[in-house]
């Protein structure tokens, strides 16, 4: 049986239909995706070269570092930028010299070289030398030595006393130095004994170095290095000895005790002459 639809009921159905459809709420617009922030590197710093030379009629200026350097950016960084600045202080103090020359005696152009060495790299504590050459003109050319201690923790430079207990009685290691210059001495002809006039060296007066172990890892002593006129005249020239890390053991922090073991890798010279030559230079 089929149902008769009449006008005006098609005409409500349509009416209905179209007001439910204006009741539906339009689709909110979808939003676009967050971008996502991708973390940009900081760039790298720029890596110090082994070597700085630099030269012009007022001065000649050098230095070389050792390739092992590379191993550790920071304690790089930080000796080639203070090495290069005490370069370039002192061929700026040639050149006023040089331009306030009168002409009255012969202009001989100033000179400075340094050379750097690796002495000793253990688990904490990492060492470097350095010999060191100038000529400003005078009577006879200076020379000497110097150090560098690192620490690898800290990842900065630590002066040499930090490794001792502070207000420690340092007479131990001031009497090994002592012994060890004594014994250098019976070594080496024509050497001024030790007196009234040239007296044992306090540890303090001497360049010190960490020295490499025997064990894996660890610093086998240090390494005294006594410039000309401490313990003898200039001509009896520098020393270098060597103490044992046993000799002294007793007097270092507790943060650094740990860092000796072992025994140096080397004695040094029986006469305490320098064990490291530098490059000839200029």
């Amino acid at each position: 049986m089929k149902l008769k639809t009449s006008a005006p009921m098609l005409a409500g159905l349509a009416l209905l239909a179209m007001l439910a459809a204006c009741e539906r709420k339009p689709a909110a617009p979808a939003k676009p995706p967050r971008p996502v922030a991708v973390a940009t590197p900081a760039p790298a710093a720029p890596v110090r070269p082994l070597s700085f030379e630099a030269d012009d009629p007022a001065a000649s200026v050098g230095l070389r570092l050792p390739a092992e350097i590379a191993n550790y950016p920071a304690l790089h960084a930080a000796l080639y930028d203070r090495e290069v600045a005490g370069l370039k202080a002192f061929a700026a103090k040639a050149q006023a010299d040089h331009q306030a020359w009168d002409g009255s005696y012969p202009w001989r152009p100033y000179a400075r070289q340094g050379q750097w060495f690796l002495s000793a790299a253990g688990d904490r504590l990492v060492g470097l030398r350095a010999l060191w050459f100038e000529d400003t003109g005078g009577a006879h050319p200076n020379h000497g030595g110097a150090s560098l201690l690192w620490d690898r923790t800290a990842n900065a430079e630590l002066q040499p006393q930090a490794l001792f207990r502070p207000d420690v009685d340092m007479t131990p290691l001031d009497t090994a130095i002592c012994d060890a210059v004594k014994a250098a001495k019976r070594h080496r002809e024509g050497a001024a004994p030790l007196g009234e006039m040239f007296a044992c060296p306090h540890w303090n007066q001497t360049v010190l170095v960490l020295a490499a172990s025997t064990a894996p890892g660890k610093i086998g002593g240090l390494t005294a290095i006594i410039d000309p006129y401490v313990v003898g005249p200039y001509a009896e020239g520098d020393y270098e000895v060597t103490v044992p890390q046993n000799a002294f053991q007793g007097l270092l922090a507790p943060t650094y005790a740990g860092a000796f073991a072992g025994g140096p890798k080397s004695p040094g010279n029986p006469d305490g002459t320098i064990s490291v030559r530098m490059d000839a230079v200029k």
